[in-house]
């Protein structure tokens, strides 16, 4: 490591694919539950056809000045897309639901996870920076899986309107712990989102490569490295706490 554990006062985490496995597996599950509801209300639906478009809506933020997407609006966009109509209010809302609800339902937390937390909150203070467009869904799944008494500090893209690396995510967790840059290190597995944004804005960072990521960004020229890499969660124990 790169930097004096005695000068860090929080560690900051992505969530999907950091804290919790999210990738092509538990998106295919969520794709599933949309078909569903889609099938239910309109009837057939293409399952490639909505993928493509949920994989495109999925990385818009990333070529539109890392605005995040307005939820009504990207749902409403898939519905007009697959039947070619304009969807009424509620079926937006049922389709919005459907997606939470499938969301809460399908992450899981590993019980080794939990209590490493537990054992990394008695030293550091804990937060979480997540990319999302449905801040319900992530909050209430913090609650499902025991991690809403851990983490003092939340931010998620759909509430602040711009997703990582943008630097308005990562000054949003700043803000509520009220901590500078260099006293927190940032764990996530996005090379754009998590490592480039975290070193943008000043922080330490560490890049996970414990589970396979739904999307991926490969370094560029110009880009940071990180201040360390870890092929577990677990490893975070022997960098930070011993």
């Amino acid at each position: 490591m790169t930097f004096s554990k005695d000068r860090i006062k929080a560690i900051l985490f992505d969530y999907g694919n950091t804290l919790i496995e999210f990738g092509p597996s538990q998106i295919k599950v969520q794709y599933a539950a949309l078909e569903k509801e889609l099938r239910r209300m309109f009837g057939y639906c293409n399952s490639s056809h909505l993928k493509d478009i949920r994989d495109r809506q999925a990385l818009a933020p990333f070529t539109s000045g890392f605005r995040e997407n307005d939820l009504k609006s990207i749902t409403e966009e898939l519905i007009r897309e697959i039947y070619n109509i304009v969807p009424k209010e509620s079926q937006i809302n049922a389709l919005i639901q459907a997606r939470y609800k499938s969301f809460v339902n399908v992450v899981k937390l590993s019980s080794d996870v939990l209590q490493l937390l537990k054992r990394v909150n008695k030293r550091y203070r804990l937060g979480l920076v997540s990319n999302y467009p449905c801040s319900r869904s992530i909050q209430h799944s913090l609650m499902k899986l025991g991690l809403s008494d851990i983490l003092e500090a939340v931010v998620i893209s759909g509430d602040v309107g711009y997703v990582k690396p943008h630097a308005k995510p990562f000054k949003a967790i700043l803000n509520l712990l009220s901590l500078r840059p260099k006293e927190c290190v940032y764990v996530g597995d996005n090379w754009l989102a998590d490592v480039q944004g975290a070193k943008r804005m000043g922080m330490y960072s560490i890049l996970i490569e414990q589970y396979t990521p739904y999307e991926s960004f490969d370094p560029v020229s110009g880009d940071h490295n990180p201040d360390a890499t870890i092929k577990n969660l677990n490893e975070l124990e022997e960098l930070l706490l011993r």
